[in-house]
């Protein structure tokens, strides 16, 4: 992720890689480069984390950034692919793959200036995408994230909202939201559903102090894709 004290820097500096920029006190570092099928703690749980890994097939995505050699997640939404901005960056076409291992490739259409997040053009003509609830969640809820940590096979994993923390303690806009789901390298750009399979958020760090998710609310993701604002290819961060 693009905050504090990264752990991890893109390997490949000649392709236009370089450090995070430097800011907050607190460390965070990157869930992109490639666990758990389900995790949960509960009968409950287990059959929420199966049912959502069932509709996560249907429009959540492995992308590779090959020009920083970073692994990340994407999920399709009316507008397109959403991914993390340190995902996309250094790069105007990624690849992508479904649950199945079918690969195609996806043009990076716009980096955000301002939330880690960006938009890739839906080439795969995906019929199912994810609904966004933008309604704030409460402490406490539980929620679950789908994705592909370390580039291994989709998987769900299940926490709870620990609070909202200002993002500018991470050099983000606005509002965070942490969350004690487990999250490793390849969950950035993760969709974050609550109990009815809505995305409530995008995980795009970790914060490693205390090993925290830290995800984008839904609501700055719905402003973005009403105005991407960006249609540039930033230097990479993996």
């Amino acid at each position: 992720m693009v905050l504090g004290a990264v752990l991890g820097l893109c390997p490949l500096l000649a392709a236009g890689c370089v450090p995070p920029p430097s800011g907050s006190a607190d460390s965070v570092t990157n869930a992109t480069l490639t666990t758990p099928t389900v995790i949960a703690t509960t009968t409950t749980a287990v059959s929420t984390s199966e049912r959502l890994l069932v509709e996560a097939r249907q429009f959540v995505y492995r992308v590779r950034n090959v020009a920083c050699l970073a692994t990340g997640t994407s999920f399709t939404t009316t507008d397109g692919f959403v991914t993390n901005r340190h995902v996309a960056s250094g790069a105007n076409v990624l690849e992508l793959s479904n649950w199945e291992g079918m690969d195609f490739q996806s043009a990076v259409q716009s980096i955000s200036p301002g939330p880690d997040l960006a938009l890739l053009d839906d080439n795969f003509n995906s019929d199912a995408v994810a609904s966004l609830s933008t309604t704030p969640v409460a402490k406490g809820t539980e929620l679950w994230v789908a994705g592909y940590p370390k580039g291994d096979q989709l998987s769900v994993t299940s926490g709870t909202l620990i609070d909202y923390t200002a993002g500018s303690r991470y050099d983000e806009p606005g509002r965070l939201m942490e969350i004690t789901d487990p999250i490793e390298p390849g969950n950035s750009g993760s969709p974050l559903f609550d109990r009815a399979g809505d995305v409530v958020g995008v995980v795009f760090a970790i914060e490693t102090k205390t090993g925290d998710g830290l995800a984008i609310p839904a609501s700055t993701l719905s402003s973005y894709l009403v105005s991407p604002g960006d249609d540039t290819f930033g230097d990479c961060i993996a």
